[in-house]
């Protein structure tokens, strides 16, 4: 390529990029998040000053032990006035978390379908649990102010169910049980269900140990609107109920494609906001890969 021909493609390619970036700047503004799901290699430096006063992080920058934060990081984070959780997966073994070079392999029942290096294990087994306690000890010891439990819903599953033997029934009072251990043992921590409104209206007594419920794709599917559905209103009723009962809901919304430019894009965030706001829950939008590896800013068409 002749050199002078790349210069003024370099020179052509900078002013299409600077024209964009004042094109969006001119027409689209910064929404707000009501708080920050980062799960993914978070990065404290990028979430330290954001607004925020509720954080979801793992307990490690890269999801293995060898980089997990440590309590002076986890503090830090805390001094500007946020309130700090650690996602664990409560009911899901991970092939790359600490644990699973010693995780008993007579407890993996098979895989998680859709969900690379995820598997289903005998929860109720005390080798589960054990794991379980030491993974709590470790998010602790970090100085967490709490903890959100993931897959607690898992017992919904027929793969599970048949990989088990067991029936639904058996496998929620499993988890049940399990939620009731771990909250007896840490009391200090404070405690969100990923998608467990049905676990806290069936046994109401644990509302009086977990304070919030974090919720996906309530008001969408696949970025389309589903408030006409019969799951839509029966899920929206047991949330508001909830929330008159005391309990915070955390909504997320996998629905930005990045593209501040694109109007469909914007008024799916709007229409999300003001949803939320509508029933008192703390929205945080996401990207539509659900990856969770950035702390999202979404932007919409003034």
């Amino acid at each position: 390529m002749d050199s002078s021909f790349a210069f003024k493609l370099s020179i052509l390619i900078t002013l299409v990029i600077s024209v964009l970036l004042i094109t969006i700047n001119l027409y689209a503004v910064e929404i707000k998040q009501g708080w920050i799901l980062f799960t993914n290699g978070p990065d404290i430096n990028s979430i330290i000053n954001y607004p925020a006063k509720i954080v979801v992080i793992d307990y490690s920058a890269d999801g293995t032990d060898k980089k997990a934060f440590s309590s002076a990081e986890i503090n830090l984070l805390k001094s500007t006035g946020k309130k700090v959780f650690s996602y664990i997966n409560f009911a899901i073994a991970e092939d790359w978390r600490f644990y699973w070079n010693k995780l008993p392999k007579s407890i993996i029942l098979g895989n998680l379908e859709g969900w690379t290096g995820e598997y289903y294990v005998k929860y109720w087994y005390a080798e589960w649990y054990s794991i379980i306690k030491e993974y709590m000890t470790k998010i602790s010891n970090a100085n967490f102010d709490g903890v959100v439990l993931d897959w607690i819903n898992v017992y919904t599953h027929e793969n599970l169910q048949k990989l088990s033997g067991k029936t639904q029934e058996n496998l929620k009072l499993a988890i049940v049980e399990n939620i009731r251990k771990i909250v007896s043992e840490f009391p200090k921590m404070e405690y969100v269900l990923i998608n467990g409104e049905d676990i806290l209206i069936e046994f109401p007594d644990l509302k009086k140990s977990i304070k919030y419920v974090l919720v996906e794709s309530l008001f969408f599917t696949n970025t389309k609107l589903k408030l006409s559905t019969k799951y839509y209103t029966e899920r929206l009723s047991k949330l508001l109920k909830l929330r008159n009962d005391g309990v915070e809901i955390l909504s997320v919304e996998y629905i930005d494609n990045g593209n501040p430019l694109d109007k469909t894009n914007s008024e799916r965030i709007k229409t999300y906001v003001e949803l939320a706001t509508k029933y008192g829950f703390i929205y945080y939008v996401a990207r539509t890969d659900m990856k969770l590896n950035i702390l999202n800013i979404p932007r919409v068409i003034n």
